[in-house]
């Protein structure tokens, strides 16, 4: 063996190993004695040329096995790494394919939906269509066997949450209609918040207890609150698109618009608070720490979002870049850097990037836009709206294919679904509680500044309760993280999502059309009453604020928000405006104790009063206040002068 694998050596590495063999077999049996000192001392000199060929036929050997067995085991490395890179190219090309087949659905769902609408069939959505092609590829694929491109269509919760949700929550706060946003907010807000926290406790008393009586899934009470959490996040988008084709009134549209958005930050804040019991047990205590720690994450994402966006408004104020052309990209990809920024910042902080990108885009909306040329308003509303567009469609589409990605019809519990969607109906109920509410408390009397909600409205608001993607991406990453393995409750939830988000795409997205033109909530069979402009005086206190303090610290503007969609806004108050933040900046001594006849309605307290308080006259003569307000006052003269001039 050692000559054979010797073959390629020098004929002298030849003649080495020969002796080495002859020698090895000669002091073999002679190894064990132990030969004399002389004898070993006479044979020294002979043995010097034996022994120098023995060690080179020994360092050949070596060097021979080793040179045999190194490339055998480099062979056997090189293989294993050939086989993963192989492993490794095979899943990015399926990968590809399966992005190639994402874009195909898209493609295809544009084309047959304005196909359909060419046609006034309003009974299959867009969104409808995008899930049927999602459903249609994923089965072609399962059919086929395609494990791997099945595993790249299933529903992945980093890549919904991190590059196609933000994109759509932060173009609805960027792109709203802020006057009737801003009008409606207190129903908004209630329903948002306060409804869906109401709405995820009615869906997880029904499980429960559908569950003990045997009725559905025996589901645990942490999975239920969690899937009511989920559950109760509204997603509108077929409704809103409908809606905005139609026509509906501005009011209307605004309370689902404002809704949709609102709440699915709050079921996403919601679910995640549910899951912190997940290793705690239900206690008073416990349910104290949990509601603070969703105050800590909404409120603090709410302040990431809301000081990015003021912080975008005062640098682009200041940065002039509206008076160049060509610094009209340069505004847009500082917009959109802004609002990432904070959505990232909230994420780093451990709280709710879609919280701080949501009212980074509501604040944007209110102030940065203003400070942009129109070029750029024009610029970034489209394209926001472009990529919004996009990423909604995907979701629907990544919403079908998760149908047969993920074991959706293997056992589902039909019985579950009815019970879950019956509670998902008696949870939507909160919408005439705060219509009633609202009415009550803000909109009532001989002269309200808006006018109530009406039955009509309730019932349209009550049907547009959609559910969509988040909620699947929800219940998806719970299902790949066996939040809740016992008795399989995270694929209960999943399943459950899924078929109700299915069914209120196609028939309460199919049926809404007829709805919007049945109860005459469009605006061309009853146009909407304008409501009533308030002025400053009337204006509540954060409006006073918003219109003398921050609007000119933020703008360019002293007018209202947006004189596009904003009713004119009375001069008077706009001198006025511009009069106290003059006077807030400089404040010259006056030693005069008289006053000017030609003062706004010759009184301090008509200016005093925007504030609510009294005029100087009902102070007390010694008072500091009064005599410092007296000052002002006494300067106000030139300053009308100027307002009116500019008027």
């Amino acid at each position: 063996a050692l000559r054979a694998s010797a073959a390629p050596v020098m004929t002298q590495q030849h003649k080495a190993l020969d002796a080495y063999a002859a020698q090895a077999a000669v002091a073999e049996p002679a190894a064990r004695e132990v030969p004399p000192v002389e004898e070993a001392a006479s044979n020294t000199g002979s043995s010097i040329s034996v022994d120098a060929e023995v060690i080179d036929a020994a360092v050949l050997v070596s060097s021979v096995s080793s040179a045999h067995s190194e490339p055998q085991a480099a062979r056997e490395m090189d293989l294993e790494h050939r086989q993963e890179m192989e492993e490794e190219e095979i899943e990015v090309v399926a990968l590809k394919w399966t992005i190639v087949v994402g874009l195909v659905c898209l493609i295809l769902t544009f084309l047959i939906a304005h196909y359909l609408e060419s046609l006034h069939f309003d009974y299959l959505p867009e969104a409808g269509v995008a899930v049927l092609l999602g459903i249609a590829a994923s089965a072609i694929f399962k059919m086929a066997h395609g494990g791997m491109m099945m595993a790249d269509m299933r529903f992945d919760f980093e890549f919904f949450m991190i590059w196609l949700l933000p994109p759509i929550i932060f173009e609805a706060g960027y792109n709203m209609n802020r006057k009737a946003f801003f009008d409606n907010i207190f129903p908004t807000a209630l329903f948002a918040f306060i409804g869906t926290v109401m709405s995820a406790f009615t869906v997880a008393g029904f499980m429960v207890y559908a569950g003990e009586a045997g009725i559905s899934h025996p589901m645990g009470g942490l999975a239920a609150l969690t899937f009511g959490s989920l559950i109760s996040a509204t997603d509108p988008v077929t409704v809103l698109a409908v809606f905005q084709a139609l026509g509906v009134k501005v009011d209307l549209f605004s309370m689902v618009f404002g809704e949709s958005v609102m709440n699915d930050a709050v079921a996403i804040v919601l679910s995640r608070t549910m899951l912190s019991f997940k290793y705690a047990e239900i206690n008073a205590v416990n349910i104290a720490l949990a509601g603070v720690l969703f105050l800590k994450i909404f409120i603090g994402s709410t302040l990431i979002g809301v000081l990015f966006g003021m912080l975008s408004s005062y640098v682009m104020k200041h940065a002039h870049m509206s008076h160049h052309e060509d610094a009209l990209f340069k505004e847009s990809v500082l917009v959109a850097a802004f609002a990432w920024a904070s959505y990232y910042v909230a994420e780093a902080y451990e709280l709710s990037g879609i919280v701080a990108i949501l009212f980074c885009g509501i604040v944007m909306a209110k102030y940065t836009r203003d400070n942009l040329s129109e070029q750029a308003q024009t610029l970034t509303s489209r394209t926001f709206k472009v990529v919004a567009l996009l990423s909604e469609t995907f979701v629907f589409v990544y919403l079908g294919m998760a149908a047969f990605a993920f074991p959706i019809w293997d056992h589902i519990g039909w019985a579950t679904v009815a019970v879950a969607l019956f509670a998902c109906f008696v949870g939507r109920t909160h919408i005439y509680l705060f219509s009633y509410i609202t009415n009550f408390c803000f909109r009532s009397g001989p002269d309200p500044a808006m006018p109530p909600i009406t039955t009509t409205y309730m019932h349209v608001m009550y049907f547009s309760g959609l559910r969509g993607g988040v909620a699947f991406a929800i219940s998806a990453v719970g299902f790949q993280n066996m939040d809740f393995p016992e008795n399989g409750d995270s694929m209960v939830v999943m399943q459950t999502t899924l078929v109700i988000a299915l069914f209120t795409i196609f028939f309460m997205g199919g049926t809404i059309t007829d709805l919007a033109r049945y109860t005459g909530v469009l605006e061309r069979d009853n146009p909407t009453i304008a409501p009533k402009h308030k002025t400053l005086v009337q204006d509540s206190m954060f409006g006073k604020i918003d219109k003398l303090t921050i609007r000119p610290f933020l703008t360019h503007h002293y007018k209202g928000v947006d004189e596009k969609v904003d009713f004119e806004v009375d001069l008077n108050d706009r001198a006025a405006a511009v009069d106290i933040k003059q006077s807030w900046r400089s404040i010259p001594i006056v030693k005069s104790r008289t006053t000017s006849s030609h003062s706004l309605n010759k009184s301090p307290g008509s200016m005093l009063s925007l504030f609510g308080m009294p005029p100087p006259d009902a102070m007390p003569r010694r008072n500091l206040l009064r005599r410092v307000l007296s000052r002002l006052w006494k300067r106000a003269t030139p300053w009308q002068q100027a307002g009116r001039r500019s008027q």
